[in-house]
């Protein structure tokens, strides 16, 4: 597979006012279709479940995993309000991952994406469009 990069640290093309997220490259790589209105999930669900996410206790899974930091949480909650006031369609899914960050997954007829908040300021979209074996990765960065 390969992997094509590019960082988004201090681009404007991303904003939020609380504070604001950044990420250069974002248009150039689809982020969702948002012409299909057939969504399983709606923003306010999946916000829900990122709040039940936050209560999550280390060994939550039953196999000692840590559970993700309340704060990494509440920078997937605003960037998950961020999505909302900007029209995306809400993720599939969201779940928290075994190596303590969140996931948001998208899954269309254009491809799969997926949204990884690494860090109450940082998070990653990987966006593999179907059929093919190139990932497209977008580093997103939020201003302290």
């Amino acid at each position: 597979m390969s992997l094509v990069t590019q960082s988004a640290r201090g681009a404007s093309a991303f904003t939020l006012a609380d504070p604001p997220w950044s990420a250069s490259g974002i248009g150039d790589a689809p982020f969702y279709s948002k012409i299909d209105d057939d969504y399983a999930h709606t923003w306010p669900q999946l916000i829900d479940e990122l709040h039940r996410i936050r209560q999550l206790e280390d060994n939550w899974d039953g196999e000692g995993t840590e559970a993700p930091p309340p704060g990494l949480v509440d920078g997937a909650i605003r960037l998950a309000q961020y999505l909302k006031t900007r029209g995306y369609p809400p993720a599939d899914r969201v779940l928290a991952s075994v190596n303590g960050t969140v996931y948001f997954e998208w899954h269309n007829p254009l491809g799969y994406g997926e949204l990884e908040v690494m860090s109450p300021l940082e998070a990653e979209w990987r966006w593999v469009p179907k059929g093919s074996d190139a990932t497209t990765v977008v580093r997103l960065t939020r201003s302290p």
